[in-house]
């Protein structure tokens, strides 16, 4: 069972999205993942991970976001569990784009409550096998591939995670020194230690802080520059040369798009995980 969904939140005691769109039955296993200013703030019948009340968890703080992701990872320890934005809502493609038949007039609609407990409990099952440490759905702005799934692939924003297979290794990973890509590096850190993962392409997720940005403030990222972007850019790609790339036109300048239009990324998923296969093998005949 998805043991606890971990959601972080910052300045948002009365927009709780992604809490609001889940069914009842899983909204008892929340845990609102909150700055210990604002506790009173939160009057929600949950269970809540307070951080410390110290400067490097203040939203203030560059990399209060890396660090509250890596405490979280800790807290979930030997069980499975859920890490989600707090500003999501979930859908679900026609099965005929991913290889079944047609079951609903649109390509795709927004999840109803027994689509939301299905897809948990299919996202349990699947961190039940041995090959997948992570899972989760596809962006809704990413096509479908004409089938149910894809293996180490791209993943974010909403993790379902088997807590137990790193455990060993989670406290010697570097984790917190870099707040844009937090997630990326996590999953490639994992990928690249044979820590596979799976993407839903039946199950999607629409991120309203992105898709409406404008309407939608984020404490934490509307302060964001492009020098801090690509700052943690290179951090990441000096990490996973060759999986991880940071996309220049031809005048040296970065490619437009991406995060919040900072410039585009190519993200090689795939090729990190077999890179770890490849090592294993070396290890193994050396």
């Amino acid at each position: 069972m998805i043991e606890k969904i971990f959601i972080p939140t910052v300045n948002r005691p009365d927009n709780q999205i992604t809490y609001n769109n889940l069914p009842e039955e899983l909204k008892k296993r929340v845990v609102f993942v909150i700055q210990a200013w604002e506790r009173e703030k939160y009057t929600y019948d949950s269970e809540y991970l307070v951080l410390p009340d110290t400067p490097e968890y203040h939203f203030s703080d560059y990399y209060c976001l890396p660090k509250t992701r890596k405490l979280i990872y800790q807290q979930g320890r030997g069980m499975k569990y859920a890490v989600l934005d707090d500003d999501l809502q979930f859908g679900r493609r026609n099965a005929k784009y991913i290889g079944g038949e047609d079951n609903m007039e649109m390509s795709k609609r927004k999840a109803t409550e027994e689509d939301v407990l299905e897809m948990f409990n299919l996202y349990d099952a699947w961190l039940d096998e041995s090959s997948v440490t992570v899972c989760g759905c596809s962006h809704v702005e990413n096509p479908p591939g004409n089938k149910p799934y894809r293996n180490n692939a791209s993943l974010g924003s909403a993790l379902w995670i088997n807590g137990s297979d790193f455990s060993e290794h989670l406290d010697n990973w570097e984790l917190t020194d870099v707040r844009v890509m937090e997630d990326t590096n996590f999953l490639l850190t994992l990928l690249t230690n044979g820590y596979g993962n799976r993407v839903s392409e039946e199950f999607v997720f629409y991120n309203n802080s992105v898709l409406k940005k404008k309407e939608i403030p984020s404490t934490v990222w509307d302060t964001q520059t492009f020098e801090q972007t690509h700052k943690d850019h290179k951090i990441v790609e000096q990490r996973f040369p060759g999986i991880f790339t940071i996309l220049y036109d031809e005048n040296g300048d970065r490619v437009k798009g991406g995060f919040r239009d900072y410039g585009k990324v190519k993200v090689q998923w795939s090729k990190a995980f077999k890179q770890s296969q490849v090592s294993n093998l070396e290890d193994l005949f050396q």
